[in-house]
C-alpha cells in the first residue's frame, strides 16, 4: 500500500471488453483513459469505493521514486563581469582602424549577377515553370468524349434462348 501522502496513484491494468458498461464509465470517471496509465487522486471514500468496484481493472500502485539525479541543477549561473573593463576594451578597437583586403573591395564594387531563375522571375514565368526549370509553356489537355458516346447500349438476355 501506497504511504499516508493523501493521494493514491491508481493505474488502469486490464480492458474494459467484456465486462458491463457501469465498469467501464467507473474507469473513466476515475481518470483513466489508456491502459496503463496512472493517474493521482485524493485519497478519500469516494475514490477508495471506485477502486474497489472495479478491483479486477485498475490497481493502486506504489508512487514512482523521484530519481536523485533531477535533484541537481542543470546549470550554474556566473555573475556578470564588472562594467569598468568593457570601456577600455571599446578604446582599444576604435584606435585600430579594420583592415579590408583587396579581393573583399573587388567584391563591394562588383554588380551582384543575376542567377537564371532571378531573370525568370522578373520576365514573369509562372512558379511551377521555375521549379520544373522549362520556359515552355503548359499544353492543355486533350479534349475528353461526351459522356453518350462512350457508353454501350446494354442487351436483356432474358429473350433470348
Amino acid at each position: 500500500m501506497p504511504k499516508k501522502t493523501g493521494t493514491i496513484h491508481i493505474k488502469w491494468i486490464r480492458s474494459g471488453i467484456g465486462f458491463t458498461r457501469k465498469q467501464k464509465e467507473i474507469v473513466r470517471s476515475i481518470g483513466l483513459h489508456r491502459l496503463n496509465q496512472v493517474v493521482v487522486r485524493p485519497d478519500t471514500a469516494h475514490f477508495q469505493g471506485l477502486v474497489a468496484k472495479v478491483s479486477h481493472l485498475v490497481e493502486v500502485v506504489v508512487p514512482p521514486a523521484v530519481a536523485e539525479w533531477t535533484k541537481l541543477p542543470e546549470y550554474k549561473i556566473i555573475p556578470a563581469e564588472p562594467a569598468t573593463a568593457a570601456p577600455a576594451r571599446k578604446k582599444a578597437a576604435e584606435k585600430a582602424p579594420p583592415e579590408v583586403t583587396a579581393a573583399e573591395q573587388a567584391k563591394a564594387a562588383a554588380p551582384a549577377k543575376k542567377t537564371a531563375t532571378a531573370k525568370k522571375r522578373e520576365s514573369g514565368a509562372s512558379a511551377s515553370a521555375l521549379a520544373k526549370g522549362s520556359d515552355k509553356p503548359k499544353r492543355k489537355a486533350a479534349p475528353t468524349k461526351p459522356a453518350g458516346s462512350a457508353r454501350k447500349e446494354s442487351k436483356s438476355r432474358k429473350g433470348k434462348q
